[in-house]
């Protein structure tokens, strides 16, 4: 067999070959699937864990950053807040944005804690549970979010690569026996959406817009899309196909971050705290950092230390009575030593430097450790009340007894002793004027004159004269008050 023959052959038994291979790469079941536009759990799976690296990189942050932001309310000594929102509907004539967020915000809420304590309004609700017998006792609000989705710029930027190669040889190009085209193409586009978010904060009582105190946020949503193309034609038949990959962030994913960090920036803005702390890398709000640097140098001097010495207990400082509103000689030279010791020149320096740092996990356990403190000394007082009390009661159970029995003397020093215990009450009081009265009538009635006869000069006792009766005594000495709660009454 001549050479030419036996490369020809060799030829087309590697053509054969090649068709053969790529018939049983188009039957097999991944590929069918591939050039169908399956997606395979391989995608799903890297889907998924960039979904999970979204949700620990951004939602869990602001999830972990409310938290974080009720903790903060504990360490500032914040007391709770009820809390209501109007509808925070969407404003702009994008029909894919959803029309209500509301129940977003209201998860935002619950995350910050039991210091924040949400109050729906559902009037129906209410009215249909009076008409079949309930009872609520309604709690109301005292501040009330309100707010909505204000702009959406779609496509605010757009982006688009493409690329294209195409080779064309024909019959005696280059030595060819045969025709040949190909060809390779990519394509690439990506844009970027903004959605903004205002929020503002009522006064509920007065149904008026709290002056400064509002967040307006955007966030922006990420497009792009990848497509790519190969083909290859011989003697006018041949085999092509392309691919293309599209991703979009999800738009109601991108609105609960941004609900979630305004409610953070107006309720921090409203409890007065560096709210930006709860979110890495947020930026200090200079705006409300002035503000209450001029509203703490408006107050006098006593209110300035008495805010002064409650930061510097959250800083864990001694030396200072946090129970009183006064400020001793000690304290003012501690107050300064602090001053020259942090470089702050005015007493609204060290004020915002102790509010701006405050140790959270320090400054709770510290308020809590206080409050317990608070709670153990009054159950001691109430205890010590309760025993005076009974002590009290004893003593004028004791001295009505007395008197009752005629011993005014002794009743008259039970009278005095109850009275020294609680000199507020008017019963022993009122009683040592009746006795007062009582035995100056005794000691009156035991004097008794006598006459002398002259007939026959015989000495015989008068008549016993009729006992004076005693003065009248008000009506508060007759009528017993009534002992204190929860003493028992006494029948008189």
């Amino acid at each position: 067999m001549r050479p030419e023959y036996l490369m020809g052959y060799v030829n087309a038994s590697g053509r054969i070959a090649a068709g053969a291979a790529c018939m049983c790469m188009l039957c097999s079941c991944a590929v069918v699937d591939w050039f169908a536009g399956k997606t395979s759990d391989e995608e799903v799976k890297e889907m998924d864990s960039q979904l999970a690296e979204s949700v620990s990189g951004r939602a869990t942050a602001y999830d972990t950053s409310l938290r974080n932001f009720g903790q903060m309310l504990e360490a500032y000594n914040i007391g709770s807040v009820r809390v209501q929102s109007k509808l925070i509907s969407n404003q702009t004539a994008e029909k894919t944005l959803p029309d209500d967020v509301s129940r977003m915000l209201i998860s935002a809420v619950n995350k910050i804690g039991n210091k924040v304590v949400y109050v729906p309004y559902d009037p129906s609700y209410i009215l249909n549970e009076a008409n079949t017998g309930g009872d609520i006792s309604r709690a109301l609000p005292k501040i009330v979010l309100a707010g909505g989705i204000t702009e959406f710029d779609k496509d605010l930027i757009e982006k688009g690569r493409e690329l294209k190669s195409e080779v064309s040889i024909q019959k005696g190009d280059y030595g060819s026996n045969y025709s040949h085209d190909g060809g390779a193409g990519y394509q690439a586009e990506s844009g970027v959406s903004r959605i903004t978010l205002d929020l503002q904060l009522m006064n509920y009582a007065s149904q008026t817009y709290l002056s400064g105190i509002q967040a307006i946020n955007q966030v922006n949503i990420r497009k792009t899309k990848l497509g790519w193309g190969i083909g290859y034609f011989f003697q006018g038949s041949g085999l092509s196909f392309q691919y293309s990959l599209q991703k979009k962030q999800g738009k109601y994913y991108a609105i609960r971050l941004l609900v979630e960090l305004s409610v953070l920036e107006v309720l921090g803005k409203y409890f007065d705290v560096p709210y930006w702390r709860c979110v890495e890398g947020m930026q200090p709000d200079m705006n409300m950092i002035a503000r209450l640097r001029d509203e703490f140098q408006t107050l006098d001097d006593a209110q300035q230390l008495d805010y002064i010495k409650e930061y510097l207990f959250f800083h864990g400082e001694t030396g200072f009575n946090r129970g009183t509103g006064s400020v001793t000689q000690a304290e003012l030279a501690k107050v300064d030593e602090l001053m020259r010791k942090n470089g702050c020149i005015s007493k609204a320096d060290l004020f915002v430097k102790l509010w701006e740092t405050v140790p959270i996990s320090q400054a709770r356990m510290r308020n809590r450790d206080y409050d317990r403190e608070v709670a153990r000394n009054q159950r001691q007082e109430q205890g010590q009340q309760q025993q005076l009390i009974s002590q009290y009661n004893k003593l004028i159970a004791d001295a009505d007894a007395l008197y009752s029995s005629g011993k005014l003397s002794e009743a008259a020093e039970l009278y005095r002793q109850a009275s020294s215990i609680f000199p507020d009450q008017q019963d022993p009081k009122d009683m040592l004027v009746r006795i007062a009265r009582d035995l100056e009538s005794r000691a009156s009635a035991a004097v008794a004159p006598v006459t002398v006869t002259p007939q026959n000069n015989v000495v015989t006792p008068a008549p016993p004269p009729v006992a004076p009766q005693p003065a009248p005594v008000q009506e508060a000495v007759n009528k017993k008050e009534k002992p204190l709660n929860p003493f028992q009454a006494v029948e008189w």
